[in-house]
């Protein structure tokens, strides 16, 4: 069912107080990176008046106090991440707050916790990453990764619609009314940003400023980025104090644009910040540091709108320090870089997401 641009703002408004529902975790292990991309999507749905429930395990303190600072409400699933118990009292969370749509994202859901989930009363929406979940079961699957493409999903179940590629990157609303940084592109890099998420459990932080010393024919100004739960603190504290760059360490930020802003080449891995960093125009260095972040480096390397490390075990220091040393120093790759970038992702992907939620609604007949 097609519904217009016209009809689609009068659903918005007749559906203003609906309840979303959003099932996902945070932790050391997990990183935080499912729940900040489902605070994009939350966004976008209040933006049309609905409501918001997030929906968490333990382990997701960090991430709470933002959750409720952008008016979500938070509850806590006790059962252990995936099991039956996990999918019934989300069950049971969608018919207490009446959800309207129920939004999935970690890899720990199965097949068979999103059959115990699925009810007549809830819409569901799946996150997925791999194209290895079939069959779904839900009503959008949402895969918005560079390499998402309808050949991942042969076997289409009639009842589902895919929403595949970085035009559905869900992007927080700090990015799109932040100002970008500079187009200009400086001879050399020396502003240097490294951030690998809220948890960075094998400690590549310490690994690239390591490599960094090496550079040592530029003065660095280098900006570290890493999560209050990061068990790495102090080893990163003793790499500041020992490296003849200038080097300070950030944590629990909470304005990350106006940091990317600064930034003349960032150095992360290949998670959501790579959209982030798009639409902030900062040139990209993407290490893998996660066996689902593999694949997402090796795209942006291949469309050329970042260069592509690869995986964080096979990189000596010295040969790390050759690549980063040569990027510094090339104000024409990191120009192309971001300007490839740039054209992957528009800003809109989370609002386009809401708008196919109700659109599905609508022909749902609710």
């Amino acid at each position: 069912m097609y519904v217009s641009d016209q009809e689609l703002k009068a659903i918005m408004a007749e559906l203003g107080d609906k309840m979303l529902l959003i099932r996902a975790d945070a932790s050391v292990a997990i990183g935080t990176g499912h729940v900040m991309r489902c605070l994009a999507l939350a966004q976008a749905w209040q933006d049309t008046g609905g409501r918001v429930i997030f929906a968490l395990a333990a382990g997701a303190e960090e991430v709470e106090e933002r959750l409720r600072a952008e008016g979500a409400a938070v509850v806590r699933v006790s059962g252990e991440l995936g099991s039956g118990e996990d999918a019934s009292e989300t069950a049971q969370l969608c018919a207490k707050y009446r959800a309207d749509w129920l939004i999935l994202d970690g890899f720990h859901f199965s097949q068979a916790y999103r059959e115990s989930v699925k009810t007549d009363a809830s819409r569901f929406l799946l996150l997925d990453d791999y194209g290895e979940r079939g069959p779904y079961k839900c009503d959008l699957v949402l895969n918005t990764n560079p390499y998402a493409l309808d050949a991942m999903y042969p076997k289409r179940e009639e009842q589902t619609c895919f929403l595949l590629g970085p035009k559905y990157a869900l992007l927080r609303r700090e990015f799109l009314r932040s100002p970008m940084r500079s187009p200009d592109v400086p001879a050399t890099a020396s502003r240097v940003l490294i951030t690998f998420g809220g948890a960075d459990p094998h400690n590549v932080t310490l690994r690239v400023v390591e490599a960094l010393q090496e550079v040592s024919d530029v003065q660095l100004d280098i900006t570290l980025v890493v999560g209050a739960s990061n068990p790495h603190l102090a080893s990163l504290r003793a790499a500041v104090e020992r490296s003849f760059h200038v080097v300070r360490l950030l944590s629990n930020v909470d304005n990350m644009p106006q940091v990317m802003t600064q930034a003349e080449l960032a150095i992360s891995a290949g998670g959501g910040t790579c959209y982030e960093l798009a639409i902030m125009q900062v040139p990209m260095f993407l290490i893998a540091m996660a066996r689902n972040h593999e694949r997402t480096v090796e795209a942006y390397g291949q469309a050329r709108a970042a260069l592509a490390a690869g995986w964080f075990e096979t990189l000596a220091r010295e040969s790390l320090a050759a690549s980063l040393r040569a990027l510094i120093g090339d104000p024409r790759l990191r120009k192309e870089l971001v300007e490839n970038a740039r054209r992957m992702v528009d800003g809109r992907g989370a609002q386009r997401v809401v708008e196919a939620m109700l659109r599905r609604t609508a022909a749902s007949g609710v």
